[in-house]
């Protein structure tokens, strides 16, 4: 068993992740190396690509796991000669302060949140499903039922999302832990969704039952939540697990209903992955649909930028 392969078995998945790079450099690798959350690469490199070929994908685990990273290799001055860059996830955080080497932080909650706008689900709608945004009746119906459903489904999380919000929003200022280890996908029983509408199928109080070792909030902080939730751009804002979620249930229900009830669609939709598709296989094949911010944009520019 090779170093890295006990590291690996380690729990210590920013020790990996800084060994794994140590290594690459010791083995006179250069190119630009890239550091990620989970398996967020899949989103990133075809991005990465556009702008430099040699790379080398190091994935850390979670945010903190790359900003544990980040700080193993600023702390070596023989590293800096090397080109980097650091991916993270926003989440329910404060924006990131300036870091030298720079870090790119999503300016939505995370990667998933790129893959769920109106102007993403046309495109799956004309490359995916093949319908024609012009002759086929099918595509004006999902882009209305989607459009509409979107809307029902912010209103019917924005509690569960507003609530998590204020939990670490107390853990970043107070230190204490959240107490709760998200799935992700919605609690079960929480959300009731069909082609017809979307209802919200639990309160407060079902949240508590649910998460009985989470972190009191106050009426107050959690008030205050819910007004910044109802005035942001919620599909950028609100948990992106949750978001891309919603859209894949969407699809799932699209493609049922012209295959078999044929309510809302009058002719059957082929689709690659049948009825079901897996988040990880959306982040995949929707990533050519999936918006880039102009701020990666930027940031990519600058970490492949040739050193005078």
């Amino acid at each position: 068993m090779s170093y890295i392969d006990k590291l690996r078995k380690s729990r210590d998945k920013a020790q990996v992740a800084y060994q794994e790079f140590a290594l690459h450099t010791k083995q006179g690798k250069d190119g630009l190396f890239c550091f990620f959350e989970g398996k967020d690469n899949a989103y990133y490199v075809p991005r990465i690509k556009q702008f430099v070929e040699n790379y080398h994908p190091i994935r850390c685990g979670g945010r903190e796991r790359v900003l544990q990273v980040y700080n193993l290799i600023k702390n070596h001055r023989e590293y800096d000669q090397y080109k980097k860059a650091f991916f993270i996830d926003k989440d329910f955080n404060s924006a990131l302060p300036n870091h030298n080497p720079p870090i790119f932080e999503t300016p939505c909650y995370s990667i998933e949140n790129l893959y769920v706008s109106v102007d993403v689900f046309k495109e799956i709608l004309k490359n995916e499903f093949s319908l024609s945004e012009v002759s086929d009746d099918a595509y004006k119906v999902c882009l209305r039922l989607f459009i509409e459903r979107q809307q029902e489904f912010h209103l019917a999380v924005k509690l569960l999302n507003a609530w998590y919000a204020c939990l670490i929003a107390i853990r970043n200022t107070t230190g204490i832990q959240t107490g709760v280890d998200l799935d992700d996908k919605l609690p079960k029983g929480f959300i009731e969704l069909t082609l017809d509408s979307v209802s919200s199928k639990y309160n407060l109080e079902k949240i508590q039952q649910t998460f009985p070792m989470a972190t009191e909030v106050t009426q107050e902080l959690l008030d205050q939540k819910l007004v910044d939730f109802s005035n942001c751009e919620q599909h950028k804002v609100f948990r992106g697990k949750y978001e891309m979620e919603f859209l894949l249930i969407l699809i799932q229900l699209i493609l049922q209903d012209s295959k078999a009830s044929q309510k809302y669609l009058k002719q059957k939709i082929k689709f690659t992955f049948g009825e079901k598709i897996s988040n990880e296989q959306a982040i995949n094949t929707f990533s050519g649909y999936a918006e880039t911010p102009e701020s990666l944009i930027e940031y990519l520019k600058e970490v492949t930028r040739t050193r005078e």
